[in-house]
């Protein structure tokens, strides 16, 4: 019995010391793992083709121990002074409320115009590490200043030009697709830089932000052999539509004549040739390698900015298929998307094996007879694929929500077709708290019971849909603002249930702006300007409440 005693008070005393030790040790683990904290700033939104790329690029190189926070300045749907005033305003007072940055990553031309103009009120002496800039030379006279460096995304298009005039060797003019973004107009510059290099061609160029969608297309139509049509950028037109890539070259390249070149990766598959592009995610990892040496010490003043941009050539074979485009004429190291490999390429050595040795000819029958079965099988997966990426496209990851696409073509549609309607912007009051306290699981569980509420109110004449992060909009088929102000009540409703937070309940609250079209805006960027203009008023004024958007709210604005 003594023994036995003795035996337990041991195991007791071990396993008290082994607590003891990890209740030691692991706040020094948890310590140690976090290397830094850099914050990413984008010109664009997480929807924008290249920016996941990006992020991808910047993930891989920071790894696991850096802690990377993320905002989207969303210039391609609008891209006003005020927009950035409002970007500014917000991420001021986001900065003053979490812990200090020890680098700041700024993606393409307006985060990087943003960083600079408010670089001492907002990030002080911190590292402002650029990528995807397409303005070299304002970037190459940073090279010197002791705390910026980057990576130039020097879209030079002399070696698309080359090959254009090889595959269409009848062109006497070039003519380019720009628009009059940041973006749109770096990338503009670059192009006539090119003229020099090429005397036998005329430069020209269709600006899409100054012709209606009709003359665009019209403008694009017309081109025929005797030009080399190359693909720049077209967020938006002269009648305010604004466009996703993949809506934009889809719309203009199944209307061109003639096939569409491209130098950048943004809208290769839905329709472009292709050409010498931009790799956008070893871009993002060139960036993060520079913030990982400055968190392990090293200074900006050590890395010079990176000029030549990572590149490669990219080309679509269904494009070449429907212009009649030998492999032949294109680079031996160019990457073909959308490649079907032929019956030769496949089986070509079993055949030429199987004609020397008859004997495995009955085998490889059998084989093939097998590979047929899996080919099907490999069809069907395929074809549920399909059916995924589908759903992607159209529904948020997270909360099966339509996303923000669909929320835009559903808003130019209405628009359009000039019926009122009316437009309610929400968010969750303080969620980053939730996320701060107790964790992105949590706070990802959230915005999913978060949805599940708000789809439950979706019936004839509502619809809701996800931006980003906490914030969600909704579209009311109705113009009457009682109507409207009905549908805001029961989104306020919903949260009048506790949500289970870490085991417990909590109750939570949404600040709601709503505006109505006409009458708070004539197209999209007005009407969403308004709801928004009318949430942030309610947040102003304490939060957990609605508002219509009236004029006298804007100048109200500090």
């Amino acid at each position: 019995m003594k023994k036995n005693k003795i035996k337990k008070s041991c195991m007791i005393a071990a396993i008290l010391f082994v607590l003891l030790c990890s209740g030691i040790s692991s706040p020094v683990h948890a310590k140690e793992k976090e290397r830094g904290r850099v914050l990413f700033i984008s010109s664009y939104s997480y929807a924008w083709e290249t920016i996941p790329q990006q992020v991808e690029g910047i993930r891989r190189a920071l790894g696991d121990e850096v802690t990377i926070d993320y905002k989207f300045m969303d210039t391609k749907n609008v891209d006003t002074a005020e927009n950035v005033h409002l970007f500014y305003k917000s991420l001021s007072y986001y900065l003053s409320q979490v812990p200090a940055y020890d680098v700041v990553i700024v993606g393409d031309d307006a985060a990087f115009n943003f960083a600079l103009a408010y670089r001492k009120k907002l990030f002080g002496d911190t590292p402002i590490v650029f990528e995807g800039v397409n303005n070299s030379e304002k970037a190459l006279e940073l090279n010197q200043e002791p705390d910026v460096t980057g990576v130039i995304e020097n879209q030079t298009y002399e070696d698309t030009i080359k090959l254009a005039k090889k595959i269409c060797p009848q062109a006497t003019r070039i003519v380019a697709i720009v628009d009059n973004t940041v973006t749109g107009l770096s990338a503009r510059k670059e192009f006539y830089s090119c003229q020099d290099s090429f005397p036998d061609l005329e430069f020209h160029d269709i600006n899409a932000s100054e012709l209606s969608q009709k003359d665009l297309i019209g403008r694009v139509e017309s081109l025929d052999q005797s030009s080399i049509l190359l693909y720049i950028l077209c967020s938006n037109d002269k009648d305010g539509n604004v466009y996703a890539s993949a809506e934009s070259v889809q719309m203009l390249s199944s209307r061109a004549r003639i096939p569409v070149f491209s130098g950048i990766a943004i809208g290769m598959g839905q329709g472009l040739l292709g050409g010498k592009i931009v790799s956008h995610e070893k871009m993002g990892e060139i960036a993060g390698q520079m913030a990982s040496k400055i968190l392990d010490g090293g200074v900006c003043e050590s890395m010079a900015v990176v000029q030549d941009s990572p590149m490669i050539y990219c080309f679509d074979e269904n494009v070449m298929k429907r212009f009649d485009i030998s492999r032949s004429m294109l680079p031996d190291n160019a990457k073909i998307i959308n490649h079907k490999e032929t019956f030769m390429e496949q089986y070509g050595k079993v055949i030429r094996v199987t004609s020397v040795i008859g004997v495995i000819l009955l085998l490889f029958i059998i084989w093939l007879v097998r590979d047929n079965m899996h080919k099907r099988k490999v069809n069907e997966t395929i074809s549920s694929l399909n059916k995924k990426l589908n759903f992607m496209a159209r529904y948020d990851a997270l909360t099966s929500l339509l996303n923000r696409r669909v929320f835009m073509e559903d808003l130019q549609y209405r628009i359009r077709e000039k019926e009122p309607f009316g437009l309610i912007m929400f968010d969750m009051d303080n969620f980053k708290r939730i996320n701060d306290v107790y964790g992105h699981n949590e706070g990802d569980a959230v915005l999913k019971e978060m949805a599940v509420r708000a789809g439950a109110l979706v019936d004839d004449i509502f619809e809701v849909y996800r931006l980003a992060g906490d914030e969600f909009v909704a579209i009311v088929q109705s113009g009457h603002a009682e109507v409207i102000d009905s549908y805001a009540m029961k989104i306020l409703d919903t949260f009048k249930i506790p949500y289970q937070i870490a085991g417990g309940e909590q109750y939570l609250a949404s600040s709601i702006g709503i505006a109505i079209y006409p009458k708070d805006g004539k197209n999209s960027t007005e009407v969403i300007a308004a709801a928004d203009h009318a949430m942030y008023k309610v947040k102003k004024n304490g939060k957990n409440s609605r508002a219509f958007y009236d004029a006298g709210m804007k100048k109200d604005d500090p």
